[in-house]
C-alpha cells in the first residue's frame, strides 16, 4: 500500500530545511512519497511579497526534481508546469 505525506507551506524559497525535515519524516514513517504543496496565498505574507504561486511551484519542482519519494503538487492552487 503507497502512504503519501502532505507537506504544504509558502516554499519562497524552498530550502534545506524543509528537504531535510521531510527526509526525516519519510524516513521515520515509512511513507512512501512526500507531496510539497506550495501555498496559493500565504495568509502570514502581505499580498506582494511572496514569489508568484506559479514560481513558487517551479522551485519546489526543480528541488524534488531528483529526490526519491519527493513530488510538487499544484493541488494547491499553482499550476506549474509538471502537473
Amino acid at each position: 500500500m503507497e502512504t503519501i505525506g502532505l507537506f504544504g507551506g509558502t516554499f519562497d524559497p524552498i530550502h534545506l530545511g524543509h528537504l531535510r525535515a521531510a527526509a526525516e519524516v519519510r524516513r521515520r514513517t515509512r511513507l512512501t512519497r512526500i507531496l510539497f504543496i506550495p501555498s496559493y496565498l500565504p495568509p502570514h505574507k502581505a499580498k506582494g511579497t511572496a514569489a508568484s504561486p506559479d514560481d513558487r511551484l517551479r522551485m519546489v519542482e526543480l528541488a524534488c526534481r531528483r529526490r526519491v519519494g519527493f513530488e510538487a503538487s499544484g493541488v494547491g492552487g499553482c499550476t506549474g508546469g509538471a502537473l
